[in-house]
């Protein structure tokens, strides 16, 4: 259910910031700046503004805790050992196929306005690329490239860096079945104080998205996992409410260096009980999975992933087409496009790919 709202929001983000043709008329006028509001009120409420995206801090931080704690029940079970081909093997099938759709798609967007350039500022911003930073993103070593990659399909600089954590997970579980969690947290912890004299020399456009940044917010949710399993953590609502409101002011405190780092940090736990909550909330509501929003987001959290994945190079590309093909520049069929083409395209990697291709079993 989080994680589809997670995917949902990121693509709600999107796709009215992209439907960028000027609209005609007071009902269109009225759309757009209705959406605008929308999305300034999301910003002021949740966006560590000039850090990282609200819901893929909650995206790593559900990532950690649901790939953990299968592992974490295991713990001290006599005669277990983790399979550690069969972990990597899942963990290939779940991610490789649907990340490289979302690459294909995004080379496609490269090559269709290099073909036909149309000018358009956001096309001609996120279709630019070297061979090299084509070859890293095919390859799935984004996570480690010292450049800000766009290539058609920006975000998908994050799934570089969860597929290196990912690779490095046995070593962590090995730390972490030993109970060492004060040292892994203190390792993450010291990984983002790096990003702050890195930051003065690294585009901080490629450490955001990165594991320096991105690592701390996975060992988050891997605690979480731990607290809750071992321990029957139970997440009080006023928890949530109390560290928000800390965020809220933190959004109104005059900047200073490091301040967006801090923010992101309240979040990453704003996240982290509030995944623990929500599990706590799904037990007491046996009934809840019945509720029509319930269900909504549950069904988007089925095909979160490649809606992540794909959404932006399908709109990069309904850009296109509207802007070589199209007769005018409307922005009501603009936004309506960006809202139902990325949608299709969805549900067809969903299903003729990704429940094709991984079928999740026992652990992760």
């Amino acid at each position: 259910m989080l994680r589809g709202a997670c995917a949902l929001t990121v693509f709600l983000n999107h796709w009215p910031l992209w439907s960028n043709f000027s609209p005609a008329g007071a009902l269109e006028t009225t759309v757009r700046d209705l959406l605008g509001g929308i999305y300034r009120m999301f910003i002021h409420l949740t966006w560590p503004t000039g850090g990282q995206h609200p819901a893929l801090i909650g995206f790593f931080v559900l990532s950690g805790f649901c790939v953990h704690l299968p592992f974490e029940r295991k713990i001290g079970l006599r005669d277990w050992r983790p399979d550690w081909r069969g972990y990597l093997r899942r963990r290939f099938w779940r991610i490789m196929p649907v990340y490289w759709v979302g690459v294909g798609l995004g080379l496609l967007a490269m090559m269709a306005e290099h073909s036909r350039p149309t000018g358009d500022g956001l096309l001609v911003l996120h279709t630019t690329a070297t061979p090299w930073q084509v070859a890293a993103r095919v390859g799935g070593w984004t996570g480690v490239w010292p450049e800000e990659i766009f290539a058609g399909n920006y975000i998908l600089h994050t799934v570089g860096s969860e597929i290196l954590i990912y690779a490095a997970y046995p070593l962590f579980f090995v730390a972490a079945a030993a109970g060492r969690w004060w040292l892994l947290g203190l390792g993450a912890l010291g990984l983002q104080l790096l990003a702050l004299p890195l930051m003065r020399v690294v585009d901080p456009f490629v450490i955001f998205p990165s594991v320096i940044m991105m690592g701390l917010f996975w060992y988050f949710g891997a605690l979480a996992a731990h607290l809750h399993a071992r321990r029957t953590w139970k997440v009080p609502g006023w928890w949530i409410g109390g560290l928000w409101a800390g965020f809220l002011l933190l959004q109104v405190t005059p900047h200073f260096f490091g301040l967006n780092m801090i923010k992101q940090l309240i979040w990453g736990l704003v996240c982290m009980l509030a995944i623990v909550w929500l599990v706590g909330w799904e037990r007491r509501n046996d009934n809840a999975h019945g509720w029509l929003g319930v269900r909504f987001l549950c069904w988007n959290g089925d095909i979160s992933y490649p809606l992540y994945a794909v959404h932006t190079p399908v709109i990069l590309l309904t850009n296109w087409m509207l802007l070589s093909f199209g007769t005018g520049r409307s922005y009501g069929i603009q936004l309506a496009l960006n809202l139902i083409v990325p949608l299709v395209v969805t549900l067809v990697v969903h299903h003729g790919i990704e429940k094709r291709l991984y079928r999740p079993r026992g652990t992760a």
